[in-house]
């Protein structure tokens, strides 16, 4: 009934002036005033004879007949929407017996509306001109304040918040707006910033575009020229377009962040069967000392789809100049899986001079190595059982010049996995890694998410490092995550160690609170301040011997 609403709402408001308050029980700053104003004076709703709407009254079921015959007998004379009608046809059914008594018949409504349709979908069309400006604007944020307060050695508190609304709109079908302002220290009042602190634009029609404050364009060939783990995000723009599909012009894709470097990339397929990719870039890096980089990949499936076994091959190469010297880089990837998957096998080499520096290259410069990696599993696939998987790996690399050798190493991992058939996310994996170069050997070990206790409400993770060395050096961090059963808390307690700073242990405590639907509150006590937030599960380290307490609050929206 939403659009038939609107629908009336627009007629009334142009065809009927300012009327006197039909209802003394309805106030001018009454939320419903309007409609009902409008409804009353066409008739649909009448109110009762002491001048009152009754609002707050049950409608009898001979009253809700009068109201559908009333709004039976505007549509058949002004007109509605097909979806209404067919709403008001099942009332009809309903009450067909009083609506029989007050002689209106729904033939008649759907005759009067087929003589006006085209009034009709002009309205309707001005109803949904209005509803695809307004309805697609969400306002979404979230509010976070965070006390902390040093114990040991006594500091001072401190209190930080921070509030973010985040505005998103739906332009057109194809393209959608976002922007984020954020404040800080609104409750302090000292040095209260506010800021743009993120925006996206999206755009998917003929050809993409996409401006953000964190753009994430893919990997491109080997990484050579350019590789989004080196810097996984930035403010800029991406545009991809296909270039004469017909004529297999191929994939274009163009991104830059304005001050560090542009980058185009074309992509396109070749040989009889459009079985070789192959990719050409270009880029202008002004992070590297403005320098020109172009480069091309190619990909080749050395198999049949068929096969048992699949090999593949990818290579890329790269120059860079600054216009008085060029430098040159290349890199080489064979995959192969054997077995229906259960052996894997990778050989890499590359090769890049002292000038090669590309911004976001994936390779060190001036280096010559190789490296090859193999994958096998010790167990049945289709076993229910623990699943084992074998990891080795050995890697060598000396200087472009072939004089020095930069790294050597031989390393042997386990992974571990279906540890626990009810929790897909148990896993667990040990490695044992020996430099030639230093004779160092470094051991790890990892197992995350134990579930433990009748309801699984305990969840233990832990981590070890242990390096073999001149200096022996070591690491670990192991937690304890236990959810309460009939309270929406989570307590968590975390233990570090760490034999690279002086305070050799740390520890911490937080009790996390759903207070209500996307409200939570956090209290907690750290010994030694770790590098990390807990239970962010990463190679993090202490940072001073400082003992706090602290809380902080999220709201979200």
């Amino acid at each position: 009934m939403k659009k038939l609403v609107l629908v009336l709402l627009l007629v009334f408001a142009l065809a009927i002036p300012a009327l006197a308050n039909p209802f003394v029980d309805v106030p001018l700053n009454h939320w419903a005033y309007d409609a009902v104003q409008t409804l009353a004076a066409k008739g649909v709703v009448i109110g009762y004879p002491d001048g009152t709407f009754g609002g707050q009254r049950t409608l009898t079921r001979y009253e809700f007949a009068e109201a559908t015959a009333r709004a039976l007998a505007y549509v058949e004379q002004y007109g509605g929407i097909k979806e209404d009608v067919e709403i008001l046809s099942k009332l009809a059914v309903e009450f067909a017996d009083e609506l029989a008594n007050l002689g209106v018949r729904v033939a008649d409504l759907e005759a009067a509306l087929g003589e006006q349709s085209e009034a009709i979908a002009a309205m309707q069309e001005l109803v949904d001109k209005h509803e695809r400006f307004f309805d697609p604007v969400t306002i979404t944020g979230k509010w976070t304040a965070d006390y902390t307060k040093d114990i040991f050695p006594v500091g001072p508190a401190t209190l930080e918040d921070t509030a973010e609304l985040t505005f998103t709109a739906e332009v057109n079908p194809e393209t959608v707006v976002s922007v984020t302002l954020a404040a800080e220290n609104l409750i302090s009042g000292v040095a209260t910033n506010t800021t743009v602190s993120g925006y996206d634009l999206k755009y998917n029609g003929d050809w993409s575009l996409w401006i953000s404050d964190e753009v994430e364009p893919a990997t491109i060939g080997l990484g050579l020229i350019y590789d989004f783990d080196e810097l996984e995000d930035f403010p800029g723009v991406w545009a991809q377009w296909n270039w004469n599909t017909d004529e297999d012009l191929g994939t274009w894709t163009a991104f830059m962040n304005v001050e560090d470097f542009y980058v185009l990339n074309v992509d396109f397929l070749l040989g009889d069967d459009d079985d070789i990719a192959m990719g050409v870039t270009a880029s202008y890096d002004v992070a590297a000392g403005n320098v020109l980089v172009a480069g091309a990949n190619l990909g080749f499936d050395l198999t049949d789809e068929g096969d048992e076994h699949q090999v593949s091959l990818a290579l890329e190469g790269g120059v860079l100049t600054d216009m008085v010297g060029t430098s040159f880089g290349a890199a080489a990837l064979m995959d192969g899986t054997f077995s229906d998957g259960d052996l894997g096998l990778t050989v890499e080499g590359w090769y890049t001079q002292p000038g090669f520096v590309p911004t976001n290259s994936a390779y060190d410069p001036d280096e010559l190595g190789v490296e090859v990696g193999a994958s096998f599993s010790l167990t049945d696939s289709d076993d229910d059982n623990v699943q084992v998987a074998v990891l080795p790996k050995w890697s060598y690399v000396m200087d472009s010049a072939m004089v020095a050798p930069v790294d050597h190493f031989v390393e042997l991992k386990l992974e571990f996995t279906n540890i626990d058939s009810d929790h897909a996310d148990s896993k667990a994996y040990v490695s044992g890694k020996y430099n030639l170069l230093t004779t160092d050997i470094t051991l790890k070990g990892q197992y995350l998410n134990l579930y433990l206790g009748d309801a699984d409400e305990f969840t233990f993770n832990v981590y070890g490092e242990y390096v073999v060395a001149a200096v022996p050096r070591y690491k670990a961090i192991a937690n304890m995550v236990y959810e309460f059963e009939n309270d929406p808390m989570v307590l968590i307690v975390e233990g570090r160690v760490d034999s690279g700073h002086a305070a050799l242990f740390s520890a911490e405590a937080q009790l996390q609170y759903a207070m209500a639907e996307n409200t939570d509150l956090k209290v907690g006590i750290e010994y030694n301040d770790w590098s990390d937030d807990i239970n962010d599960w990463d190679d993090k380290f202490i940072v001073d011997d400082t003992t706090k307490v602290y809380a902080g609050i999220e709201v979200s929206f």
